[in-house]
């Protein structure tokens, strides 16, 4: 009769024969871990709803990605904003394990509805419509070098269709006409079309103030997006 071996057994005999390895019980980086941590860098942070469909899944199989990565050190995640969803971002371990060419980003609470706005255009644009490939305001800063150098504005990112390059910018506080003015002439002059998102109370200042564009590239959309306006602009 063949001896069956319990896994009691086994650890035990393992544990006599050679010395435990020094990552045992440590989290490994997997190829999606790697991909999901890079884009968190990029878009500064993301909330848990935001996981969720990027991998797909559950808003429960989501968090409890986020905790498995919190438990390794690799981010951080909390609140921002009182009543608001839980953002999640990358710790500095984050940043080097995932070799994110960004800073660890620290978190601001003035920034989490703008970078919670941003990153939800990019899940329609790149990820659901498949538009265009995103290129997030911190990549273009890599690539165009410090705002105090250069003194040109940077979109929120860069939606590349092929050889056209269109500027996103989302808007959710209303600047004074004379920036608004200045902002829009400035990117329309640069990129081939430039599409804002910005919230219902702006359309109208923002629609006026596009329609002036020396080039008529520049187009105003409600922040939530319409689907069917996105079609027909793309």
């Amino acid at each position: 009769m063949t001896r069956r071996t319990s896994a009691a057994s086994l650890v035990v005999g393992e544990r006599a024969g050679r010395r435990q390895r020094r990552d045992f019980g440590s989290v490994r980086m997997s190829e999606r871990d790697a991909r999901l941590l890079l884009l968190i860098g990029e878009q500064y942070a993301i909330t848990v709803d935001q996981l969720a469909r990027l991998i797909g899944r559950t808003y429960r199989t989501a968090r409890w990605l986020r905790d498995r990565w919190q438990n390794a050190g690799w981010v951080a995640s909390r609140q921002l904003i009182a009543g608001g969803p839980s953002y999640v971002w990358l710790t500095r371990e984050g940043t080097r394990v995932a070799q994110s060419p960004h800073r660890t980003w620290e978190p601001n609470p003035g920034m989490a509805a703008h970078i919670e706005a941003v990153t939800e255009i990019r899940l329609l644009l790149e990820e659901q419509l498949g538009l265009g490939e995103w290129q997030s305001e911190r990549m273009l800063a890599k690539t165009y070098g410090p705002r105090s150098e250069l003194r040109l504005h940077l979109p929120d990112a860069l939606l590349v269709r092929g050889q056209e390059r269109v500027a996103i910018e989302v808007e959710l506080s209303l600047k004074s006409r004379a920036r608004l003015d200045e902002l829009v002439r400035d990117l329309g002059e640069r990129y081939q079309q430039v599409w804002y998102f910005a919230a219902a109370r702006l359309v109208p200042t923002l629609t006026e103030v596009a329609s002036l564009a020396r080039w008529q590239n520049v187009h105003v959309h409600h922040h939530p997006p319409q689907l069917h306006e996105l079609r027909l602009a793309a």
